[in-house]
């Protein structure tokens, strides 16, 4: 009766761990592409700029920037260095948001001021920030020693996508996230836009 029992027990115990999702279950959205000399890169601070049109969504984009900082800090190998508007104003051809994009200049310099391996540039194409959720970043690495990219990701998420809410609540759930765990429903990722923001990077950062 008792080797019953225990049998028993280690079959429900075997099947809780196979039955609870992790991470790795989650399915990946975005897309990269690198250069084919990228491991020849000595890549250990990063800074991080501000998004470039993120000012479109006004100040309810704040949460993407963070939600970027966050789980790029935490889930890419690199020291990453967050630089804000303030760190622009005295850098050359800092005007992105007019341009568009960020001129070489701009890389050189900040590379020059904070010691930096390469900048995280990214744009922010897409977004809605109440349910359902839906948020489109493109992202490079450029490369300060060259000033080219020598990566480059994106992703195009929108929660009216059953598998993107799968997905998305997979990731939520996953017990590993030490910042989260046990401190908030799992669902509270569909309606914070920090929390999608920090899906969309971890997507990326997938592919680094």
């Amino acid at each position: 009766m008792r080797a019953r029992l225990a049998t028993l027990a280690l079959c429900c115990a075997l099947a809780a761990c196979t039955s609870a999702p992790t991470r790795e279950d989650a399915q990946l959205f975005a897309t990269a592409r690198v250069v084919t000399d990228f491991e020849s890169y000595d890549l250990h601070r990063v800074g991080l700029l501000p998004l470039v049109g993120q000012e479109v969504w006004s100040e309810q984009s704040e949460p993407v920037q963070s939600g970027f900082l966050g789980e790029l800090s935490r889930t890419t190998p690199f020291e990453v260095v967050h630089l804000g508007q303030g760190d622009l104003a005295e850098i050359p051809g800092s005007d992105p948001y007019r341009r568009g994009w960020y001129d070489p200049r701009t890389i050189i310099a900040l590379a020059k001021r904070y010691q930096l391996d390469a900048v995280f540039v990214g744009t922010l194409a897409d977004a809605q920030f109440f349910a359902p959720q839906r948020l489109a970043v493109q992202l490079d690495l450029v490369a300060c020693e060259t000033g080219a990219a020598i990566w480059s990701g994106s992703v195009h998420l929108d929660a009216s996508d059953a598998s993107v809410r799968d997905s998305l609540l997979i990731w939520a759930t996953d017990a590993s996230d030490a910042e989260y765990r046990g401190s908030e429903p799992s669902d509270l990722a569909l309606l914070s836009p920090r929390r999608f923001a920090r899906f969309a990077a971890w997507q990326l950062s997938q592919l680094l």
